[in-house]
């Protein structure tokens, strides 16, 4: 898979501004297209067409983001291939995105380090003339999955560790510190007074009642026993923990016969619900009027 490159002023260049949002968005598929199949740029007009209408196409020549190619042209340049023309060519395509040739040979580069870590695997003898190994990239293990020798830099938006960018060789000797260790969570965990205090803001900012303190001790216990029974592994119980926190709705009270001892941090008094707490404000305000009435009416309302 080739990525393809685009400009982190986009957005407000002249060009861009003059075309309009629907030929931009034309124009940055059509990169998409050429990135993908490694054209250098060039798009066939079938293509375009199907992409975009005959006045956004036109729109892109005037601008001069697109160069249109002549029906009958077979032309050759040092920056693009012989262009079959009808089509469109991408203006200053290639001062971005890597070329074709580039692409594949960075390709075939990265298969052969990768062959060349799997046969270390296997205890078979490096070729003598170090094709693929780790030389040349500088990384210890010898398998990569991006340009890094000649082609220019590509963004990769798969995350690191996941899928196939994990590093088939966890050893690490190139001085990068280590992910922090997984682990499981302790019967008897708890959370700390700073993960206690960070929950509890987290919900009065978002509208929620502070939990009292059986709560967070019953919020406590269901976490552990979930993690438990889902066997998850964490570097940091507490991060997860506050999370859970927040998104809790506690009963009013917690039921009788559970023994929980109370957590410190939680709120003195039962939570309250914020809808109820404006009914209940409404209700005083009310009898706040009413008593006023009773007052001027001799003791009233009548």
């Amino acid at each position: 898979m080739a990525w393809s490159r685009i400009d982190d002023s986009l957005h407000s260049h002249p060009k861009i501004m003059q075309v309009g949002n629907a030929a931009t968005g034309l124009y940055v598929r059509l990169i998409s297209y050429a990135g993908q199949h490694l054209t250098d740029g060039f798009v066939p007009a079938s293509v375009a067409r199907s992409y975009g209408t005959p006045r956004l196409l036109t729109a892109l020549c005037d601008a001069n983001l697109l160069a249109k190619v002549d029906p009958k042209s077979n032309q050759t340049s040092e920056t693009h291939p012989p262009l079959q023309g009808p089509g469109y060519v991408i203006h200053d395509y290639l001062d971005y995105n890597p070329s074709r040739e580039q692409v594949l040979a960075e390709r075939a580069k990265n298969a052969a380090r990768q062959e060349a870590f799997r046969q270390r695997r296997r205890g078979k003898p490096i070729p003598p003339d170090g094709a693929g190994t780790p030389s040349d990239n500088g990384s210890s293990n010898g398998v990569t999955n991006g340009a890094t020798n000649g082609a220019p830099s590509r963004p990769d938006p798969t995350r690191p560790g996941r899928g196939g960018t994990e590093r088939e060789n966890s050893d690490r000797s190139d001085g990068r510190t280590p992910e922090p260790a997984l682990s499981l969570i302790p019967a008897d965990w708890q959370p700390q007074q700073d993960d206690i205090a960070a929950a509890q803001s987290a919900r009065l900012a978002n509208g929620q009642p502070a939990l009292t303190g059986a709560q967070l001790a019953e919020v406590t216990r269901k976490f552990v026993r979930r993690q438990t029974a889902d066997r998850r592994a964490a570097p940091n119980w507490g991060a997860r923990w506050q999370e859970w926190a927040e998104r809790e709705r506690p009963t009013p009270e917690v039921q009788q016969g559970t023994f929980l001892v109370p957590l410190d941090g939680g709120a003195t008094g039962l939570p309250v619900d914020p809808k109820t707490a404006r009914r209940q404000a409404a209700r005083d305000d009310l009898g706040q009027i009413a008593a006023e009435l009773r007052a001027m009416n001799g003791g009233t309302t009548a």
